[in-house]
C-alpha cells in the first residue's frame, strides 16, 4: 500500500571497504562463523531449554547471517546457515510449535517471543536462499498462533502470554507483517490487528493511545526499550502494507521523544534496560548503559522511518549510531560483543549465548543497506564509506579514508551507457560547517543536514570531489553531567583512554571557550598495540597542571572517559 521513499542497494551488488568493512569482516570471522550453533539448538531438541528466551538466538543468527551473506557469499557461512535452519525446522512439531518450553509451560514468559524471532530468522533464510520449507515452517507457526490467540471461545489473551505488559509477546507483530507479505494469507494480516487491539485492552501496554495522549516512550507501559521499540518497528511494517497514518504518526512520535529527550551522545537509548525520564542520561558503568539489543532495534526504527519518509535526520541518526554505540560494542580483537556499553567506565565484551550477543550482529550486518540507494529516480549517497554500488543510475565507486578525513572522490558509470541524466543525492552531515561538490568544472555548496541534488547529464568517467569540514565540536553534558561536556569530531565521539593517559578521573579540558576545539594529530604518539586507531591531541589540565591529552574514536576505547569536566574559566571562575 505505501511504497519506500528510500530503496536501499541489493546486497549482492555492492562492495565496501575502509572501516566499516573492516568491521563487518570481524563480525563475519569472529562472531557469526564461530557460532555455537549446539546450544542454540539443543533448547529446541530437548526441551525445556536453559534459558527461558534461549530460543531466540537461532532465530537471530539466520536474520544476521541471511543478511551477511547475501552481501559476500561465503560458503562456510552458506553451510553453517544450512544446517541450523534445517535443525531448526526438523525440530518443529506437527502442530506448528517452534518453541523450547514443555507443553505445560505453554505460552508462558517469552514462549511468544521466541516464535517472533523463529518467524523473523526462517523468513530471512527463505528470502535469501529460497528455501521453501522455511516458508512452510513459518507459515505454520503462524497458523498455530492465529488458533491459539484471539478473542473467540477458548482463545488465550496475547497480553497474558508474555513479559513486559505484554510487550514481549506482541513484538510478533513485525513477522508477522512479513509473513502477510510472503504469503497474501489475509488471516495473518487479521491477526495483526488483533495485536492492535490487545495492546489496548486494561492489561495491555495502550502503545497506540499512550504514546498519541503523553508523546512519551517513558510513560507508555513500563517503559521498557527493547521490547517497546521491536513493536514500533512492526507498527511499521503494518503502515508498509495498510497505509493507516495513524501507524506512521505513532513510530514517529515515539522517534522524536527518544531522539529529543532520551537518545545519549553515543547515539543509543536506555538505562538498566529502560528509557529514562526525560533527560536523565547517566553514563557510568553501574547505570547499564544502551543494552545492545535496544541499539541495535533504535536502528531498525530509524532505518525502517527513513525508507518510508525519506527525511535526512533519519539518515543522519544512522550514521550516528553505527560510528559510535553500534561499533563501541564490537571488540574489533576478538569478535566479542557488549551486553552495556558505558560512556565512562570499562567495556566488558564477552563471547557466550545471551540477548545482545545475538542482536549485535544484526545491527552489524544491516550496514550494507545504510549507506547507499535510490530515492525516486535518483541515485543517494548515505555513508561515506569506500567501495562500490551497482544501482540502477549507474555504478558508483567511492575512493576515501572518511572518517579520517571528509574528502571523497565519487566516479560515476551511467547504467545507461556513456550518458545518462539522473539526480544525484548527497547527504550533508549536520554536524559539518562546509561540504562542497565539485565535477565537471562546477561546484556546489551543501546545507547541513539537507541533501545536496546534483541534476545533470552524466558521461562515462564523471568523478565528483566531496570535501567536508570534519568539524570538532564540544557537546554539553545536559542535565545528567553538567559541568561536562563530550568532544566530537565529524560522525565520531572521541574518548581519553585510560591507557593512553594517566588519572583520567582527575583531568579538565583547557581553553574550551576558545571555539572551534582545536585537536592535532596524535598517531605518532600511540603505543604499539593501539597501531591503526586513530587518535587526536587536546590541551588538557591533570590536577590543575597543564597536559597534553590523547583522544581516540569512542568506537575504539577500552577504559575511558567520554565526559570531560569543563575547566573552572568555563563557569567564570
Amino acid at each position: 500500500m505505501v511504497p519506500d521513499r528510500f530503496d536501499p542497494a541489493a546486497l549482492d551488488q555492492q562492495h565496501l571497504t575502509g572501516m566499516l568493512a573492516d568491521r563487518m569482516s570481524i563480525n563475519l570471522e569472529k562472531r557469526l562463523l564461530r557460532l555455537d550453533e549446539t546450544a542454540v539448538i539443543e533448547g529446541f531438541q530437548h526441551r525445556p531449554g536453559r534459558q527461558d528466551w534461549i530460543g531466540e538466538h537461532a532465530g537471530k543468527f539466520l536474520d544476521a547471517a541471511a543478511r551477511a551473506w547475501m552481501y559476500t557469499p561465503d560458503p562456510r557461512l552458506k553451510a553453517l546457515m544450512d544446517r541450523v535452519a534445517r535443525e531448526l525446522i526438523a525440530a518443529q512439531l506437527p502442530d506448528g510449535y517452534l518453541g523450547t518450553y514443555t507443553d505445560d509451560k505453554r505460552w508462558t514468559s517469552w514462549d511468544v517471543w521466541v516464535h517472533k524471532y523463529d518467524l523473523i530468522g526462517l523468513l530471512a533464510y527463505y528470502r535469501a536462499t529460497g528455501y521453501a520449507p522455511a516458508l512452510d515452517a513459518s507459515r505454520k507457526i503462524g497458523d498455530l498462533l492465529c488458533r491459539t490467540f484471539g478473542t473467540a471461545p477458548g482463545q488465550r489473551d496475547i497480553i497474558a502470554a508474555g513479559e513486559h505488559v505484554g510487550m514481549a509477546a506482541t513484538s510478533v507483530l513485525e513477522p508477522m507483517v512479513g509473513l502477510y507479505r510472503a504469503t497474501g494469507e489475509k488471516r495473518y494480516l487479521d491477526f495483526c490487528r488483533y495485536i492492535l487491539a490487545a495492546w489496548e485492552q486494561p492489561n495491555g501496554p495502550k502503545i497506540i493511545s499512550s504514546l498519541g495522549a503523553t508523546g512519551s516512550v517513558f510513560h507508555t507501559a513500563n517503559a521498557k526499550a527493547y521490547e517497546m521499540m521491536s513493536n514500533l518497528v512492526g507498527l511499521t511494517e503494518l503502515y508498509r502494507v495498510t497505509g493507516e497514518p495513524r501507524f506512521l504518526r505513532v513510530a514517529e512520535i515515539a522517534w522524536n521523544d527518544i531522539a529529543t529527550r532520551r537518545l545519549y551522545v553515543s547515539g543509543t537509548t536506555s538505562s538498566h534496560e529502560h528509557f529514562t525520564d526525560d533527560l536523565v542520561l547517566p553514563g557510568e558503568d553501574v547505570s547499564d548503559v544502551g543494552e545492545g539489543c535496544a541499539t541495535v532495534t533504535w536502528l531498525q526504527l530509524t532505518w525502517q522511518l527513513f525508507r518510508l519518509t525519506g527525511d535526512v535526520k533519519y539518515a543522519e541518526q544512522l550514521e550516528h549510531t553505527v560510528y559510535n554505540q553500534l561499533l563501541a560494542a564490537q571488540d574489533p580483537s576478538n569478535g566479542n560483543i557488549c551486553y552495556f556499553t558505558p560512556l565512562d567506565g570499562k567495556k566488558n565484551p564477552t563471547p557466550g549465548i545471551n540477548c545482545c550477543v545475538s542482536s549485535e550482529p544484526r545491527g552489524i550486518s544491516m550496514i550494507p543497506q545504510l549507506a547507499w540507494g535510490t530515492v525516486g529516480n535518483a541515485a543517494a549517497v548515505l555513508f561515506y564509506t569506500g567501495g562500490r554500488v551497482h544501482l540502477p543510475q549507474a555504478t558508483i565507486t567511492s575512493e576515501t579514508d572518511y572518517p579520517a578525513s571528509g574528502q571523497v572522490t565519487l566516479g560515476i558509470q551511467p547504467s545507461a551507457g556513456a550518458v545518462a541524466n539522473f539526480p544525484l543525492l548527497l547527504r550533508v552531515p549536520a554536524w559539518t560547517t562546509h561540504y562542497t561538490a565539485t565535477v565537471g568544472g562546477r561546484t556546489w555548496e551543501g546545507t547541513p543536514g539537507r541533501f545536496l541534488t546534483i541534476d545533470r547529464t552524466w558521461v562515462s568517467g564523471d568523478r565528483v570531489r566531496i570535501d567536508m569540514d570534519m568539524t570538532v565540536r564540544a557537546v554539553d553534558g545536559g542535565h545528567s553531567y553538567p559541568w561536562s561536556v563530550a568532544i566530537m569530531r565529524g560522525p565520531q565521539l572521541l574518548a581519553i583512554e585510560q591507557d593512553l593517559n594517566h588519572r583520567v578521573d582527575d583531568l579538565q579540558l583547557a581553553g574550551l571557550r576558545t571555539l572551534p576545539v582545536h585537536l592535532t594529530d596524535a598517531r605518532s604518539k600511540l603505543a604499539i598495540n593501539w597501531t591503526g586507531t586513530p587518535a587526536w591531541a587536546l590541551d588538557g589540565l591533570v590536577a590543575g597542571k597543564p597536559r597534553e591529552l590523547i583522544l581516540i574514536p569512542f568506537a575504539d576505547a577500552r577504559s575511558y572517559r567520554v565526559w570531560l569536566l569543563k575547566p573552572a574559566s568555563a563557569f567564570g571562575s
